[in-house]
């Protein structure tokens, strides 16, 4: 596994702060989306194969405070992808944005009853072949099951966890093995909180997983290939560790991924990037700009995994994967809120 030497270019915008991979125009390439939360917009780089990119289409969302996170998806159908975004203030909203099919958005309406969130994830969690919403906030978990429309039915509110609620990361997918969508939350104040789908959009009560305190996000995957979902878990200290799940929403601690001293953030994806089916490890440091890639062996994550730095800029906030550059391995984009840049690593054969 190798990247070509990492390529920053400017967010066009202050606050770079989330970001979402997709098609957005339809020519077969993966494009880029990055939030601005500060100015209120989402800048969309058009890919102009190899993974170079032409210069950004400013799309300025209309609100009457700052913007947040972004999560992607084809909520109308038509084969183009849309977002859902999230607004911070006046008031707080899930607000949706319809995909033209050149890297512009119509802005639609805010799902009802929607609160705003802080990580957002797409899924089909009723099974009727519709996209569905679920987003993370300091508060609460909530979901929007899609009419597949580009509208959605009210958002309804998971049952709580221990106070305060804070939670700032969760993930999606079968934990218990019940062939049913379960939703995972990170909460900040303390535990990782498993809320059990009953497959028709609703969850049960949740139960808890001590994990200390300070979790800043979460992503699930099967590391050590035993079918039991695991997740990779952030924290707030700068650290990140890998819990291994015992296949009915359970975890062990079970691998210490990512250390520093001191901190303000981690932020966590599992992804395989080799190609060999094995999901390895995404760690971006806020704090410390420090970006750590650790290669599962096989087996899962151990001291014997391959790892790699990158030293890059304080105020790493997000980051995604996918192939820009159509060699068939993933690519990677990180956003900087500090630097308001994206930082692009191309995978090389």
């Amino acid at each position: 596994m190798s990247y070509a030497a990492p390529v920053s270019i400017s967010s066009a915008g202050t606050h770079a702060g989330s970001l979402a991979i997709a098609d957005f125009n339809g020519d077969g390439k993966l494009d880029i989306a990055v939030s601005n939360f500060s100015s209120n917009t989402i800048a969309v780089f058009l890919n102009q194969g190899s993974g170079t990119f032409a210069a950004p289409i400013i799309n300025s969302i209309q609100i009457p405070d700052g913007l947040g996170a972004i999560a992607v998806g084809d909520f109308n159908e038509d084969g183009k992808p849309d977002l859902i975004a999230s607004t911070t203030g006046g008031p707080q909203v899930d607000l949706v944005l319809l995909g033209v099919g050149d890297g512009t958005f119509i802005q639609s309406a805010a799902i009802p009853n929607s609160f705003g969130f802080l990580k957002g994830r797409v899924a089909d969690l009723n099974g009727d072949k519709h996209l569905d919403f679920i987003g993370c906030s300091n508060g609460n978990i909530h979901t929007a099951l899609g009419n597949g429309d580009g509208t959605f039915q009210p958002v309804a509110y998971l049952p709580t966890g221990p106070w305060p609620n804070q939670y700032f990361g969760c993930d999606v997918g079968d934990f218990n093995g019940d062939k049913k969508l379960d939703i995972l939350g990170a909460d900040f104040s303390d535990d990782l909180l498993f809320f059990a789908g009953n497959g028709d959009g609703t969850f049960q009560l949740p139960t808890t997983t001590g994990a200390g305190v300070g979790l800043d996000s979460v992503s699930a995957a099967d590391f050590d290939g035993d079918g039991k979902l695991d997740v990779l878990v952030g924290y707030d200290a700068g650290t990140a560790g890998l819990f291994s799940g015992n296949g009915d929403g359970t975890f062990l601690d079970s691998f210490n991924v990512y250390f520093t001293s001191g901190g303000n953030g981690a932020t966590v994806l599992a992804s395989d990037l080799t190609g060999n089916g094995k999901p390895d490890a995404l760690v971006i440091d806020y704090t410390h700009g420090i970006f750590t890639i650790v290669l599962n062996t096989g087996a899962g994550l151990s001291s014997q995994s391959k790892t790699y730095t990158f030293n890059l800029a304080p105020g790493l906030e997000d980051i995604a994967v996918g192939d820009l550059n159509g060699d068939g391995l993933p690519d990677i984009v990180i956003a900087n809120g500090q630097t308001n840049q994206i930082t692009i690593f191309l995978s090389q054969k």
